[in-house]
């Protein structure tokens, strides 16, 4: 297997085809094992044991999308047309601040994710302007492990834009 070295600007060097790799080796390694083989038929725990591991995968798979948890959780929010109608303007901060908003800590929120976000509402919101209008504007949300967060000033600000545009209409 080729694996490809490339320096980051950072100075650390990153190997790609590494992970693809290791994955690989893990499937086999599973195989190997027995671990992805169905119990035998005969057995009545088995398809109970099936029945219990469905739901699992389900919520995982729901985690894993944080579009869609980020869509619900607007979807039960008091002010959603309000958020969608901020959305609109053209004030960058803004559109990279609401889905942090929504989000709230629950889910990591990318840039991808927020370019993402409004495309579902009709928006055409670049990846790289979220990234740009975090970075220029410090102090609205905050890079931690998670992602991105949003902070209180940050808050201050969609809810004071929320308030601006119920004022408006």
């Amino acid at each position: 297997m080729a694996f490809k070295a490339s320096k980051a600007k950072s100075g650390l060097f990153e190997i790609h085809g590494l992970e693809s790799f290791i994955e690989k080796k893990f499937a086999e390694l599973k195989k190997a094992f027995g671990v992805e083989t169905a119990a035998p038929k005969k057995s009545a725990a088995a398809p109970k044991a099936r029945k219990a591991a469905a739901p699992a995968k389900k919520t995982a798979s729901a985690k894993a999308d944080p579009l869609a948890q980020i869509l619900a959780n607007l979807d039960a929010h008091p002010k959603k047309a309000n958020l969608i109608k901020a959305g609109k303007q053209k004030d960058q901060l803004l559109r990279s601040l609401i889905p942090l908003y929504v989000a709230r800590g629950t889910v990591e929120v990318s840039s991808g994710i927020t370019s993402k976000f409004w495309a579902k509402h009709g928006i055409t919101y670049a990846a790289p302007n979220v990234a740009k209008a975090l970075r220029e504007h410090v102090g609205y949300a905050r890079r931690t492990a998670k992602g991105p967060q949003i902070t209180p000033n940050g808050v201050k600000y969609v809810e004071q834009a929320l308030s601006n545009k119920t004022n408006a209409a």
